[in-house]
């Protein structure tokens, strides 16, 4: 499912914090990003699978046990997924130990899975109650009709301000994707209308993406729902749900058993990205992203030369992103590392400097950066 927007998976070491141990924090913040991972559901195997960001060290049986597993998110820890035919979610750590496929029950129907930083989002779709729910992260604060009054919610994704779905209409092959602010008012669920067959929704890179199986697209929107584009990736074999991270849109091929992937420009398609899934359904990915190295930097209360500095290299890079120039990417990323280590260990702590630098390692190794 949607990574929708990617959760940090590990904090960043606040100024002084771990000053007895900067050595050894280091070298784990360096570490922290160089594993991320895509993961998909098995539908028909009941699994969680994994692979490396490159398609390398597929793992098809990264979790078992799982019934009809649909939904899939990645946020934090943990991972979590819809168990369709149980109508709960499953939750597990990220190497897959502690598995509890009934993490949050009382679902009545259950599809489409997301998190942020603090909530669980779900899809509860019609023709049972037609909601989006939301609980905390710990499962509890369970609130099945969070957003009511949606229209056949498919699946569901978030961003720092706002909660999307798509709403479909399977009698026809119609619908549209909703959006309401994060405290589920301002519902608007004709926020994108007129789509053809939407399912599953990914935010990230500026952008709202979605699948229409029974055409074989994806589609990509701006956030505010403008340039609407249904044939942005075509030629996908009954893609069901779509994940993006810093530098290319993920999703599931179910009716070929492969998961595809492409630039965020929609350049570079490989339908068989991975091959060897069992009717894969969700789909998840936490690499990093720009925006989250934004969000860190502005979280560390450097002086304002050093930050405005290292913002304008990192807004540079989304730029040259959202414009399909990837070596520009590549250097803006490069000048951005190349300014923290100039001040680790002087403005920048170390710890901080070390996850900074191994973030834009790993992204810029996902981006094929030399």
């Amino acid at each position: 499912m949607t990574l929708g927007r990617h959760v940090r998976r590990s904090s960043i070491v606040r100024r002084g914090a771990l000053a007895l141990a900067t050595v050894a924090v280091a070298a784990l913040a360096l570490a922290a990003r160089a594993d991320a991972f895509v993961y998909w559901a098995n539908f028909n195997t009941g699994t969680i699978a994994r692979a490396n960001l490159d398609g390398s060290g597929v793992d098809q049986s990264l979790i078992g046990g799982a019934t009809s597993p649909v939904g899939l998110a990645v946020g934090g820890s943990h991972l979590y997924w819809a168990n369709f035919s149980i109508k709960r979610i499953g939750r597990a750590e990220l190497d897959g130990s502690n598995a509890d496929q009934s993490f949050i029950t009382g679902s009545t129907q259950i599809r489409g899975v997301e998190v942020d930083a603090s909530h669980i989002y779900w899809t509860n779709p019609f023709p049972v109650v037609n909601t989006i729910g939301r609980a905390n992260l710990d499962g509890s604060g369970v609130h099945q009709g969070f957003i009511g009054e949606v229209s056949g919610p498919a699946d569901v994704a978030v961003d720092g301000a706002h909660v999307y779905w798509t709403n479909l209409d399977e009698m026809t092959n119609t619908g549209t994707i909703g959006r309401a602010d994060l405290d589920g008012t301002d519902v608007d669920n004709d926020f994108i209308p007129s789509l053809s067959g939407p399912v599953g929704i990914a935010v990230g890179g500026g952008h709202i993406y979605w699948t229409a199986p029974q055409n074989g697209r994806i589609g990509r929107a701006g956030l505010d729902g403008s340039g609407v584009d249904q044939s942005f990736i075509s030629g996908a074999g009954g893609p069901l749900q779509v994940a993006v991270d810093g530098a290319h849109v993920y999703w599931t091929n179910n009716l070929t058993n492969t998961i595809g992937r492409a630039n965020l420009d929609g350049t570079g398609i490989d339908q068989s990205f991975i091959s060897g899934a069992s009717g894969p359904s969700g789909i998840a990915v936490d690499g990093p992203t720009i925006a989250e190295l934004i969000r860190e930097v502005e979280e560390i209360g450097l002086p304002h030369g050093i930050e405005r500095g290292l913002q304008a290299k990192l807004r540079g890079a989304q730029r040259k992103l959202d414009d399909g120039r990837l070596a520009a990417t590549c250097g803006k990323l490069g000048a951005f590392a190349n300014q923290v280590r100039a001040q680790r260990g002087k403005r920048i702590d170390a710890a901080e400097a070390a996850e900074l630098i191994g973030q834009v390692s790993a992204m810029r190794a996902s981006l094929g950066c030399g």
